[in-house]
């Protein structure tokens, strides 16, 4: 049997492109598979003019490569990027004080980087400025040795040249000890000889007429209370040190592991940070967040939406095309540039929709149903050069039932089987008779009784359902969002927790 790496590779592919699903697993080929939703020009636009926003995607909607799309977008001379991924150091129930702790400890960390070699911005701080900035790094920094530390403090608070010339001396200054030393032996002799007294003086010993100068900076700081008003503070020395703009991202506030992808958890510990409109508002840092759509759906009536920019990713049909096709010419050095051509011929248009119906505007969706379909059709045939037509509703099945329902739903620990919980909502809407419903017949259909306003308010929540709009019945009816229960309704399939 041909094995799948053979089989890759006559397919057309350089390197296997559906065996990573996140930006951050694709390093060094950001720049040739990036490609911009067509509702990007707003975003970037926003971003650009240093607002501060709050984007908003479900996961796989390619918002970690947006981010890094801003980063490109950044003058690094200019800008003070802090870009903040891990939240361990937040306790879960952190306070807006906690929140500027960390702030001021990132802006700490890269002015001491910039700092390290760029030492030109120093020199319009005046004395004040530079204490203040002595303060962040003695306290913020994350531990350095004494003397490291006290060294970096000295190139802030001291005048490099008299710096250096105190070095200097310290160097020398031994040479200058040995002949004060000498001399006051030489008159020492001749006072004793001409008293004739026995002398007092170590006549080996060099002794320190001039003493040591200190070249460390001053550490002996009054301790700050912290507060937003610090944080200001160490905002405003930003122009001084000629940067015009700081940027504060924020991502991946969903994936704390103590969260357990609890939607409500998640929601209850981002809530701090948005609604504090004082910081989302402030001219002297722009704050990006990126959040996953399900806890920010607990959270929108907290948030000031109308203040700030919350923008919602979306992929339409022809984005993914895009992307897709992005993706299979760069992993097969431009031999690919369609994904038409791996069916050879034998997509039809009923199979078409399928595929991209399935992938509900996802991206990451889509690489995973691609993998099933490059997956089973080595399975099937190895020797073949395309996806055969007959491959496709085989994948189709089998990216259904085996799709991780968690990575994209929210679960809750310890709470009953049908409380929160993709599966159970899944199995009482497998129950219906079709994909647009009404509160009666869920009731009536799937057993739901008193609970059903509690059921459909809870899936609305999740994302798994939503109000449909497009009906001339007079009864408020409700249709699946998600087109892989719809599959599995349709296909008689079952949904199951593996």
């Amino acid at each position: 049997m041909k094995s799948f790496s053979q089989f890759i590779q006559d397919m057309g592919f350089v390197e296997y492109p559906f065996s990573t699903y996140t930006t951050e697993n694709e390093k060094g080929k950001e720049d040739n598979l990036f490609v911009s939703p067509s509702g990007y020009a707003p975003i970037i636009q926003s971003f650009n003019q240093e607002q501060s926003l709050v984007l908003i995607g479900d996961r796989g909607t390619g918002k970690t490569a947006i981010l890094l799309d801003f980063e490109r977008n950044l003058d690094k001379t200019s800008t003070l990027l802090c870009s903040i991924d891990n939240f361990e150091s937040l306790r879960l129930n952190f306070n807006t004080v906690d929140f500027y702790k960390i702030l001021i400890r990132q802006l700490s960390i890269q002015l001491s980087q910039k700092l390290a070699t760029e030492k030109y911005r120093l020199k319009n701080l005046t004395r004040s400025d530079r204490v203040l900035l002595s303060y962040l790094l003695f306290h913020f920094l994350p531990k350095l040795s004494k003397k490291n530390l006290t060294e970096e403090i000295d190139k802030i608070q001291s005048n490099p040249y008299i710096r250096k010339i105190k070095k200097t001396y310290n160097k020398i200054r031994f040479i200058f000890n040995w002949g004060l030393s000498l001399g006051a032996n030489v008159l020492d002799n001749y006072i004793a000889a001409y008293f004739n007294i026995p002398s007092t003086l170590n006549r080996t010993e060099v002794r320190d007429f001039l003493p040591t100068l200190d070249t460390d900076g001053d550490l002996d700081f009054e301790n700050m209370p912290m507060s937003y008003e610090l944080f200001e503070m160490a905002l405003d020395l930003l122009p001084k040190l000629q940067f015009k703009r700081m940027v504060v991202i924020l991502d991946k506030l969903d994936e704390d592991w103590r969260l357990n992808n609890n939607g409500e958890a998640i929601a209850d510990f981002v809530r701090p940070i948005l609604i504090d409109n004082k910081l989302l508002l402030s001219h002297k840092i722009q704050l990006v967040i990126s959040m996953w759509s399900t806890p920010f759906n607990y959270l929108s009536a907290d948030v000031r939406t109308q203040k700030h920019y919350c923008p919602r990713l979306k992929w339409e049909r022809e984005d993914l095309v895009n992307v897709l096709n992005k993706r299979l010419q760069t992993y097969s050095s431009g031999a690919i540039t369609s994904y038409v051509q791996l069916f050879g011929g034998q997509l039809n248009a009923q199979k078409d929709d399928l595929i991209f119906d399935l992938a509900n505007g996802n991206p990451r969706d889509l690489w995973h149903l691609f993998n099933q379909l490059l997956s089973q059709q080595h399975q099937k045939n190895p020797d073949s050069s395309i996806i055969e037509s007959t491959t496709i509703d085989a994948a189709a099945r089998k990216f259904v039932l085996e799709f991780n329902y968690y990575e994209y739903y929210p679960k809750k620990p310890n709470a009953r089987a049908n409380s929160m919980d993709f599966y159970s909502y899944a199995a009482l809407l497998l129950r219906l008779e079709g994909e647009i419903f009404t509160r009666n017949q869920l009731n009536i259909l799937a057993g739901t009784g008193g609970s059903t306003h509690n059921y459909v308010v809870g899936m609305e929540r999740i994302g798994l359902i939503i109000k449909n709009s497009n009906t001339e019945s007079s009864a408020l009816t409700y249709r699946i969002k998600d087109p892989k229960v719809v599959y599995a309704l349709k296909h008689g399939l079952r949904i199951e927790k593996r």
